[in-house]
């Protein structure tokens, strides 16, 4: 039987991500012609964690304040079963990051014209988002921090939607990001985010070249990068090379604006989205497209054809005949899956069958061997106990970001091995002086460093011994 929630019944997962699942759904009172809308429920493992919950429900009160056509609309949101959820708009398509990852898949390139109608899109959706205000007339200041591509859904109809406000900062949020260090997705962060310093409206602008960078030369700028750690040096310390030596047949006027997206230091970026489209459109209405140029919705459909299909016809039955218990049996998954996936599925089923026999056969091994885990968890617990009991509640502590050229040092703290080698992070005591050294076969570097709230990076240049 298809699952009531609330007031909606569920018709089909969509997707599982993060700390939420979302499921395609429609209102139990609705008309049967209405179009489905997306349910988004927090995943109930997480659902008695208060600061995840409020910054769920923090992502609900943003959206409740944007009504604009390339922002998805939110439409409620509460607590049902003891599980949050928002119920939202649900865009009929495929997300930005898919798309490219399928261009780059068939070694196709993103049509100019779409680029810059996308991207156009999402500058104006995020313009009205960085100047909403509430019903008081106050500004929110709300900056939306995970803008990627994954961020940005793209409707077979053409129509181009922000979404995932779940870590924006606004007024009402930034007393609950404090402590929660850096979020967002790495390889799109901004170089303020890396520092953890306070954002405004010019961190989205960043993120946003970075995609349009993306689009344009057909390769990420960061994320084919080993690590997080790596990424975040990059973004701070590593020249972009210039998208015009990339590329050098691209237009000299879009290439600047490209450029001066992504500009480290924030005052040289663009002051605002909306100051970036309009140069974008400028662009746009100087270039020469071709009148049969492809259009956004025929491009969508020709790299999803099965998807747009499948789910063409569980919407159309969902519009005649979403109370029949049946309607969806045998659906199979909203993705393509073809032989292979099915293959691979079965081989770990199989697997997991051959797993269970040998845990079998071991069990006298396993549990003699949990006896002794047991002895030495609860000596660790008892460490821990101790060492918790003589920590001075009053000290303030922060994360610290180590680089050095070249990396892979080994760091040292007053004297003391860390276990750890560049890039890396290290939980420091605030205002306290420390004597930080690193080593590498014959090279070696050292300063003294009291990290500060606005001093917690360092970067170190090493010598020959």
């Amino acid at each position: 039987m298809l699952e009531k929630f609330d007031n909606y019944q569920l018709l089909s997962k969509i997707a599982t991500g993060g700390m939420a699942e979302i499921f395609l759904a429609k209102h139990v009172n609705s008309p049967v012609n209405s179009m489905p809308i997306a349910i988004k429920k927090v995943l109930k493992k997480y659902s008695d964690n208060p600061v995840l919950v409020k910054m769920f429900l923090a992502e609900a009160r943003i959206i409740c304040n944007i009504s604009h056509e390339n922002i998805v609309k939110i439409y409620d949101f509460g607590k049902f079963d003891d599980q949050y959820f928002i119920a939202m708009e649900y865009v009929f398509g495929q997300n930005l990051g898919a798309i490219l990852e399928k261009v780059r898949e068939r070694d196709l390139v993103m049509p100019l014209n779409l680029t810059i109608e996308i991207i156009s899109a999402v500058l104006c959706g995020l313009d009205h988002a960085h100047n909403a205000q509430d019903r008081n007339g106050t500004f929110l200041n709300i900056v939306h921090l995970d803008m990627n591509p994954n961020n940005i859904l793209i409707s077979y109809e053409g129509k181009i939607k922000v979404v995932d406000f779940g870590i924006a900062n606004a007024n009402y949020t930034k007393k609950l990001k404090m402590d929660s260090g850096i979020q967002g997705t790495y390889a799109y962060l901004s170089p303020e985010q890396c520092m953890g310093k306070a954002v405004d409206r010019r961190s989205d602008v960043f993120s946003v070249g970075v995609i349009l960078y993306e689009m344009l030369s057909g390769k990420p700028l960061y994320k084919q990068l080993e690590n997080d750690m790596a990424i975040m040096n990059s973004i701070l310390n590593d020249e972009i090379e210039p998208i015009n030596e990339l590329m050098p047949e691209i237009d000299p006027k879009l290439a600047k604006i490209v450029m001066k997206a992504l500009e480290k230091d924030p005052n040289r970026r663009y002051a605002t989205a909306m100051d970036m489209r309009e140069d974008l459109q400028l662009i746009y209405n100087s270039l020469e497209f071709d009148p049969n140029s492809e259009m956004l919705p025929s491009f969508v459909k020709k790299l999803f054809p099965a998807h747009f299909i499948k789910m063409t016809k569980i919407i159309e039955q969902a519009q005649t005949e979403y109370l029949m218990d049946e309607l969806f049996n045998n659906i199979g998954e909203l993705e393509d899956i073809d032989l292979k996936e099915k293959q691979r599925v079965e081989e770990e089923v199989k697997q997991k069958e051959e797993e269970e026999k040998r845990k079998e056969k071991n069990k006298v091994f396993f549990s003699r061997l949990g006896l002794f885990s047991g002895i030495f968890a609860g000596l660790a617990v008892i460490f821990f106990i101790l060492k918790f009991l003589f920590i001075d509640p009053d000290v303030e502590v922060d994360m610290v970001t180590v680089f050095s050229s070249p990396g892979g040092a080994q760091i040292f703290v007053n004297g003391e091995p860390t276990g750890k080698v560049t890039p890396a992070s290290l939980q420091l005591e605030l205002n306290k002086k420390y004597i930080i050294e690193f080593r590498k076969d014959d090279m070696i570097g050292g300063l003294e460093f009291t990290p500060t709230s606005e001093n917690r990076q360092i970067n170190m240049q090493l010598k020959q011994r």
